[in-house]
Order: C-alpha cells, then sequence, then structure tokens
C-alpha cells in the first residue's frame, strides 16, 4: 500500500489495485470475513480497518461490472440456460433487523456435449423472489430453454403450453429424484425405491453419453433412457390414486411436471438436471456461512460482482486468483479503454488449472 496511490482504478486511496484484488479473492474465493482480515493485517503492523478493506472492495468492483454485463451478454445467448436462486440477508437501516435479499444465478455451460465451450454464470442481487425478476433479467434474451428446479416464480417465463417466443422449460430430475429418496426412508416404500433405482439407469446413461455431440446423446437417450421414462410415468399413473404422504407428494410434483422432466431426451443439449447452476452456488453458500450478513443492499450487488467473475474463472479452469489479477492489470494499464468482452476468462492467458 502507498501513502496515495496513484493509478487509474483506486486513484487518491492509499491502496493499490493489487491488494482491493487480494482482498476480494480472500473475501470471495476463499471465504474469510473482512474483520479476519483486518486482524491479519494488524498482527502483520499494517493498521487498516475492515471498513477500509470493504471499501476497497467496493471500489474495484465497479471498474470490474462491465465484466459482469459482458458475461451475462455472453449467458443471453445461449440455447440452454440453467437458473436457481439463493437468499441472502442484508442490512435494513432503521429497521433494527435484516432484509432478505436475493442471488438469481444464470448459468451457460456447454461442456458436456461442446468441446469449443465458454461456460459462464452471472449472479444477480435483488430484494425480490419474485418471478418478475427473471422475466426482467432475460428480457430480449436468445435462450431457448431454460432448465430450473420448478420453482414456481418462473412460471410466468411459461404459459400453459410450456412455450413462450421459443422459451421452454426443462426440470430437474435430481429434485424429482429426492423426493422418492426422502420418500423412501420416511416410509420404506417399495414404489419409490422402484422409482429412485430407474432414474439411477437414466443417470447412467447420462455418463455414458457426457462428451458426445448432441444428436448422439439424443440417440442414446431415445434408445436407453425413453424406455425407462415411459415406465417411471406408467408406474406412477398406476399407483397415483391409491398414494399417500410423503409417497405422493413426490408421484404428484413427477407427474405434473413430466413434460419439462422429459424435454432433455429429446434435446442433446439439455441436462437430466440443474446442477450445473446449484453447484456455482457452494462459494456464496460457504461466504454467507462465514458472514453475519452481506452488508446492505448496495454491498449484496458487490458480492454479485464478483461471484460472476470468480465462479466463472472456475468454470473455466482459471484460477480465480489469478484471473482477477489479469483483469486488474488489463483495465490499471488501460485506464478503463478496453474491451470487456476480451477479458472474459476464457481469453486469460494465465492460470490454467492443469487436470
Amino acid at each position: 500500500m502507498s501513502a496515495k496511490a496513484q493509478n487509474h482504478i483506486m486513484k487518491k486511496r492509499g491502496v493499490e489495485p493489487a491488494f482491493a484484488a487480494e482482498a476480494a479473492v480472500q473475501k470471495y474465493f476463499e471465504h474469510i470475513p473482512t474483520f479476519r482480515m483486518e486482524r491479519r493485517l494488524r498482527i502483520a503492523n499494517v493498521n487498516y480497518s475492515r471498513q477500509a478493506i470493504s471499501s476497497a472492495i467496493a471500489l474495484l468492483a465497479g471498474h470490474l461490472e462491465p465484466i459482469r454485463l459482458a458475461l451475462f451478454d455472453h449467458v443471453k445467448e445461449g440455447h440452454v440456460v440453467h437458473a436457481d436462486e439463493t437468499p441472502v440477508r442484508v442490512q435494513a437501516p432503521g429497521k433494527g433487523k435484516c432484509d432478505t435479499g436475493y442471488f438469481w444465478a444464470f448459468c451457460r455451460d456447454e461442456q458436456n456435449w461442446n468441446p469449443e465451450a465458454e461456460p459462464a454464470v452471472i449472479y444477480q442481487y435483488a430484494p425480490s423472489r419474485a418471478g418478475v425478476v427473471a422475466e426482467k433479467l432475460l428480457d430480449g434474451a436468445a435462450i431457448r430453454v431454460l432448465a430450473t428446479d420448478g420453482y414456481a416464480g418462473y412460471n410466468r417465463l411459461f404459459p400453459k403450453d410450456g412455450t413462450n417466443d421459443g422459451l421452454a422449460s426443462a426440470r430437474c430430475w435430481a429434485h424429482a429424484r429426492r423426493n422418492f429418496f426422502e420418500a423412501h426412508l420416511a416410509t420404506k416404500s417399495p414404489l419409490a425405491n422402484k422409482i429412485v433405482k430407474l432414474i439411477r439407469k437414466m443417470y447412467a446413461v447420462e455418463a455414458a453419453a457426457r462428451g458426445l455431440p448432441p444428436e448422439e446423446r439424443e440417440k442414446l437417450r431415445q434408445e436407453q433412457s425413453l424406455p425407462v421414462l415411459t415406465e417411471i410415468r406408467s408406474e406412477l399413473v398406476k399407483n397415483a390414486p391409491k398414494a399417500q404422504g410423503l409417497v405422493k407428494k413426490a408421484i404428484d410434483y413427477t407427474l405434473k411436471a413430466f413434460e419439462p422432466l422429459q424435454r432433455f431426451i429429446f434435446d442433446g443439449r439439455i441436462e437430466i438436471d440443474n446442477n450445473t447452476v446449484e453447484r456455482c452456488m457452494r462459494g456464496i453458500a460457504l461466504t454467507k456461512k462465514n458472514s453475519l450478513f452481506a452488508g446492505n443492499h448496495e454491498a449484496a450487488k458487490v458480492w454479485a460482482i464478483y461471484y460472476s467473475l470468480i465462479e466463472s474463472a472456475r468454470l473455466n479452469g482459471v484460477n480465480p486468483r489469478r484471473y482477477l489479477n489479469w483483469v486488474v492489470e488489463q483495465i490499471e494499464v488501460n485506464k478503463g479503454d478496453v474491451d470487456y468482452h476480451s477479458l472474459l476468462p476464457w481469453h486469460c492467458p494465465v492460470g490454467r488449472i492443469e487436470n
């Protein structure tokens, strides 16, 4: 840190951009709260408060927001996009308590069928979980299939016939399977156990289909998974009238969602579940666990910026620390006069993680 940093990003601030980038990586990638960073610095005889650390992180985030928007442009051009949302506590000034806001995540990841895939995930903070948020965020997108976990808020994007200007719904077999698994644990239902085993067969087909072109994935699924799917539906319809409790809940959920649940069979670009985006929520979950809250609403927007860059880097096999340092260096050297699409993770020349 310098007395007064003479640079573009941290102009007239007593901190270098690299310090802000490192603090952001420690907070959002390594899940270290700022109060712990403050304590570490004090032990190293550096007097820098948690408020100053947070301020530097937020200032840098403003320079990174165009990259998040460029990532969102890329995501919205995907044929299939996975969506999810997770709650976060935020300070509510004057209320004496916290409000609940939401991080919405949209992920495009074609690595299971496209060797040239450029995966990306973006996060958007909103104070509401209402479906209108997703509707506004995806307005004008070229997406043709939106994969979700079944949250009713997405229903406004899909009329009853399942389409909306070409946008179709795909649902998650992991969620359907969980319902039957829990029903079997609680009731020892032979039917629930049978359905779990049948779903497991479809996942075995998915393992064999990974890496194949879309048309070959479709062919394999229709040859091997479609008969299993037909058997599942037949069993559910036959047993629905006499089912009770958790078993009935699992059957009703699956039959009601059966059309979007089976959509993956006929399109090799669709995945069997929504785990693609749910895996991208793990980082946020860990940081939430280590923090009391995400600050205020503006601070939560900062979280969304950093997680968009960090998780997109991770999806591309790029070390998030190396990626963020490279991005900051490019913005600093060019004093912000840069094509932000050229700073997306797949263009990063450093930090590739060896398999």
